[in-house]
């Protein structure tokens, strides 16, 4: 009975603690719901590239290259955060580098969340 108690109370220890939450990914090495999770492999994919592009295009006045993909995060959909390349579009621009976050909902459809300028 006082085992598990005490397994019971590490549990929630562990369930309602940041770092009880960290500590049960890097047990499991699966996503927790709701939480970002880094990419192992950076590298643009194809399709990344291909739902990158299509969230961007309707975007005008800056022009932006996914350079990395950098973080998921599971929620009602997925959402993506890449490392991007930004060029203000005109002659001479210099180019900054940016964090664009993209969702993509259960159904397909994209929609830019954040742009934020480094």
């Amino acid at each position: 009975m006082t085992k598990t108690f005490i397994a019971a109370a590490a549990i929630i220890a562990m369930l309602t603690g940041a770092a009880g939450a960290d500590a049960m990914r890097n047990q499991t090495n699966a996503p927790i719901l709701g939480g970002w999770t880094e990419t192992e492999d950076k590298a643009i994919t194809p399709e990344m590239q291909e739902m990158f592009d299509q969230a961007m295009e309707k975007l005008i006045g800056v022009d932006y290259t996914a350079i990395e993909l950098i973080e998921t995060q599971l929620v009602n959909g997925t959402n993506y955060k890449f490392r991007c390349e930004a060029q203000v579009v005109y002659p001479g621009a210099e180019k900054k580098e940016a964090i664009v976050t993209i969702h993509k909902d259960l159904q397909g459809n994209l929609s830019i969340l954040n742009i934020e300028a480094e």
